[in-house]
Parts: C-alpha cells; sequence; structure tokens
C-alpha cells in the first residue's frame, strides 16, 4: 500500500466511523492524546509501534480533511523534504532536561 493509498482508507474509516462533517481540529486533538500514549510506552520499556501508527494515521487523515480528499500525499513528502532543508540549516540551542532542542531565531 503507498500513502495515497492509505490516506484513501485512513479517510474512508474516519468519515464513516466519526462523520464527513468532524473537524480538521478533532484528529489533532486526538494525535496530542496518542503522542502521550507513545511516551508512556516508552517510559514504560513497551514497544510503541501501534502508538506510532495512531499518530501517523491521525495525521494524515487531518491532511486529508484540511486539503481535501484528492490532495496527493506527495505534497506532503515534498513539503516535508524541504522543510528538513531549512532545519538542517538552523542553529541549535541546548536541550532543554527532556532532552528537546530549540532553534535560536536570529
Amino acid at each position: 500500500m503507498n500513502l495515497n493509498e492509505l490516506k484513501y482508507k485512513a479517510g474512508k474509516v474516519s468519515d464513516e466511523t466519526f462523520g464527513r462533517g468532524n473537524p480538521v481540529t478533532a484528529p489533532m486533538l486526538k494525535l496530542v492524546e496518542e503522542i502521550a500514549e507513545v511516551i508512556e510506552c516508552i517510559n514504560k520499556g513497551e514497544d510503541p509501534q501501534v502508538e506510532f501508527a495512531d499518530c501517523f494515521l491521525l495525521l494524515v487523515d487531518a491532511y486529508r480533511k484540511y486539503y481535501g480528499d484528492d490532495v496527493d500525499m506527495q505534497t506532503l513528502i515534498d513539503v516535508s523534504s524541504e522543510k528538513l532543508d531549512v532545519v538542517a540549516k538552523r542553529k541549535w540551542g541546548k536541550p532543554d532536561e527532556n532532552g528537546v532542542y530549540k532553534h535560536i531565531k536570529e
């Protein structure tokens, strides 16, 4: 299955389960909860693979809801690649107590 097929399948399940009119913010808010579950699994030493999948599916569905059913997922891949180029050129501060880095704004 490729990413566009996954987007279609995830969208079908989402629309049939939660309704076509469910706002784009709904999967994003659920994503926040699922990220916490990934962190919890890691902290417990459990395998978070399924929780990562939940996060990925919610992100794909939110992207589809925002940009429309016909959005080509290659666009997200291309934008992500461009963003990586920006990230690579940034200057970064020291990590906080959780290991999180923030870029230095110039």
